[in-house]
């Protein structure tokens, strides 16, 4: 059990299952004494080096916005410091995954609809945060410093990962890809799955849980889906 120690969770706005994970891990620092610390990993910068090629259409729109909205994220740190940002991603991903479901129950459809640009202004309005700092949705100057991070919180877990990653008493402590889940657990349930983790992440020279089958995460956008076996993209 971690007694208030640090977690960095690592996350990009537009990924369904960190956004579960991190509904997940908000329920935990809601009743255990857990400092979580929020920063950015683009999917966009991390699939640079390999591209899209045989990946659905709008893979990389929907990989853009979420970069877009990093750069925000950037921005406001710069500005009003990490304290803020938890909430900011809070309603990012609202904006994102509580949308309504599209008529048609597809992936390529719920994946155009993240693939589309939200309203940044109101997102920042929503959390008592200037609607200005949209406009740095736009300014490349911020993917300098998104990259380092993203390359930071691979390089902690080893590399070949995607987002979440949890990186426990950071810079050092250790640091994991996942876990990956369909839908976020709560009450003692929510505790005994962070238990589980922290077992493993203290655990003397543990590396890998991995299965390629997953469960489509369940958010109002992916209600279709919600629960329908899937593999990894």
């Amino acid at each position: 059990m971690m007694n208030n120690r640090d977690l960095e969770f690592f996350f990009d706005p537009v990924c369904p299952f960190c956004w579960v994970t991190a509904e997940w891990v908000r329920n935990v620092a809601e009743v255990r004494d857990v400092k979580v610390v929020w920063r950015p990993l683009s999917l966009r910068i991390l699939n640079e080096p390999i591209g899209y090629e045989g990946r659905p259409v709008r893979y990389p729109d929907a990989h853009q916005r979420g970069l877009e909205m990093l750069r925000v994220v950037a921005a406001v740190r710069e500005s009003r410091g990490h304290e803020v940002i938890g909430n900011l991603y809070w309603a990012m991903g609202e904006a994102v995954w509580h949308a309504a479901a599209p008529a048609e129950p597809t992936f390529e459809a719920i994946l155009a609809e993240t693939a589309r640009p939200r309203d940044l202004g109101a997102v920042l309005t929503a959390v008592g945060l200037p609607a200005e700092f949209a406009s740095a949705a736009h300014e490349e100057r911020f993917d300098d410093q998104l990259r380092a991070e993203t390359e930071e919180a691979v390089e902690r877990a080893g590399g070949g990962v995607g987002t979440p990653i949890l990186s426990f008493d950071p810079p050092d402590g250790p640091a994991f890809f996942g876990p990956v889940i369909d839908k976020p657990p709560e009450g003692e349930d929510a505790l005994r799955l962070w238990d589980s983790i922290v077992t493993l992440a203290r655990w003397p020279g543990f590396a890998e849980l991995k299965r390629g089958l997953r469960s489509f995460p369940a958010t109002p956008l992916s209600a279709h889906l919600a629960g329908q076996t899937t593999r990894v993209r």
